[in-house]
């Protein structure tokens, strides 16, 4: 996936952060899920039987899914739908780095695509014609046999 490459992209996605509020509750990337982040969600195995994920899908048919390990702390999140999330609310504590990362790529190539690596922290971002998709995962919190191809 390539980086961003026209400010106004990058502008763009920072903007909505603060656009978004009608999400539901969300654990943060890093953080353990409590019951206030549970509660509505419905929790999904993948058929290997690696990957749990939390899923719920906002009044505005956003879907966001929170991938959680054995002890129920999450490390990774992905999302899909007509508008961005809450990215901020989703990174939690990662919202910096993320921001920081994104403003150093602004002029590279791709420009509805968005890839932000961060130390520990990977970020991607897609945008076409209304429908926004991406996936955030912290790389040494992925739990064994689990990649990044994993992440929906």
């Amino acid at each position: 996936m390539k980086s961003i490459s026209h400010p106004y992209y990058i502008a763009s996605l920072l903007a909505t952060v603060s656009l978004v509020a009608a999400m539901p509750a969300h654990a943060q990337l890093g953080a353990a899920r409590d019951a206030d982040s549970a509660a509505g969600d419905v929790i999904h195995r993948a058929q290997s039987g690696l990957v749990e994920y939390h899923e719920t899908t906002d009044p505005s048919g956003i879907v966001v899914r929170e991938y959680v390990d054995s002890s129920g702390k999450v490390y990774a999140v992905s999302w899909r739908g007509p508008a961005m999330p809450n990215v901020q609310s989703l990174l939690g504590a990662y919202f910096d780095t993320f921001k920081e990362g994104a403003n150093a790529t602004i002029g590279a190539a791709g420009l509805h695509t968005a890839r932000v690596a961060q130390g520990d922290l990977v970020v991607e971002n897609r945008m076409r014609l209304r429908e926004f998709s991406g996936r955030a995962w912290l790389a040494s919190a992925l739990p064994p046999g689990v990649s990044a191809t994993d992440i929906e």
